[in-house]
């Protein structure tokens, strides 16, 4: 059905158009041999300007298109059935109102969060089976076992990461998801936003995706075995060190969640994937930007002081005091 046919959702407010243009630059690039990219921007506050740059951009490959979706509603319907603004905006919620809004033609849709270098061909998931689940992702490096307990989830459950959702968009409009979501947003509230909501409504109906569609950075900043040591992370719900390992020089998508030593489009920056960043920058109409300058915190100077096993159970028992909180 999908036929090399790639529909891509991106949301952001002007603020943060640089940083999606480099992943979607960066999407484009590695892949050209797919028959339509049509890219779908949920932008919120987007300047003239940036539009005009999106779409010089977009216009140099042939086979992409991007459509600038009306989100003008979408703050209103949030507030209507009871969602909080995550750090002060509704726009991490966009997506989720977007997937039953959207008219394609293929059954998946796929979104990907802005903070991501899209390092490889992304077939595997047009050709990906759902088995009847709802959508695929792939576990959360970042979030600690305590943080399932506050939501209803077992140490043994997965928790999935919402930076890069596969969307069968096909049962999600056979199956009304969006009226059934609204509801039980009425009546739950969250605090890691969509995240939390998606690991907890769609429990059970979710497929595992490789480690390789969302490979987070910090298994470039930490040592990789004392980090899953230090976070507690079990073998039933998260990836042995060999299946990080099988894509740690090869993986498809790249999503930016290390910033001890900034993030990897600030200037001035030591993050281990930086690099990646500025060459896809480059490739954009935003190649001469000023960016923000990474600050050289506390943070950043205990990273460099201390030796891994200690900054991993710091960084874990940092994550874990910000959302191991009582139900």
């Amino acid at each position: 059905m999908n036929k090399g046919t790639l529909n891509v959702i991106y949301q952001s407010d002007d603020n943060y158009a640089v940083v999606s243009a480099i992943s979607i630059v960066s999407l484009l690039e590695n892949n050209k041999h797919l028959k339509e990219i049509n890219i779908f921007y949920l932008g919120h506050q987007l300047k003239k300007a940036s539009i005009n740059k999106f779409n010089k951009m977009v216009g140099n490959y042939q086979n992409a298109t991007i459509t600038f979706v009306d989100v003008s509603s979408y703050p209103d319907e949030l507030k209507e059935i009871g969602v909080k603004a995550w750090k002060g905006l509704y726009i991490t919620w966009y997506k989720m109102l977007a997937f039953a809004k959207l008219d394609i033609k293929t059954d998946r849709i796929l979104y990907i969060n802005p903070h991501t270098v899209i390092s490889g061909a992304l077939d595997g998931l047009l050709g990906l089976d759902f088995e009847d689940n709802v959508m695929a992702l792939s576990y959360d490096a970042t979030m600690v076992n305590a943080h399932k307990d506050v939501i209803g989830l077992k140490p043994t459950d997965g928790y999935f990461n919402c930076g890069i959702m596969l969307i069968n968009h096909k049962k999600w409009m056979k199956d009304k998801i969006d009226a059934k979501m609204r509801e039980h947003l009425r009546h739950n509230h969250y605090e890691v936003a969509d995240q939390d909501l998606c690991n907890v409504f769609f429990k059970g109906k979710i497929k595992k995706v490789g480690v390789e569609y969302n490979f987070s950075t910090v298994f470039y900043g930490y040592d990789i075995k004392k980090y899953i040591k230090a976070n507690g992370f079990l073998p039933e719900s998260f990836y042995s060190y060999d299946e990080i390992m099988e894509s740690y020089y090869t993986p498809k998508i790249i999503h930016s969640q290390f910033g001890m030593n900034g993030r990897p489009w600030q200037q001035g920056n030591e993050n281990p994937v930086g690099i990646l960043w500025r060459k896809y920058l480059h490739l954009t109409p935003w190649k001469n930007t000023t960016m923000p300058v990474a600050k050289k915190d506390m943070n950043w100077r205990l990273y460099d002081l201390l030796p891994q096993s200690i900054i991993v159970k710091l960084y874990a028992w940092a994550v874990n005091r910000k959302f191991a909180r009582k139900k």
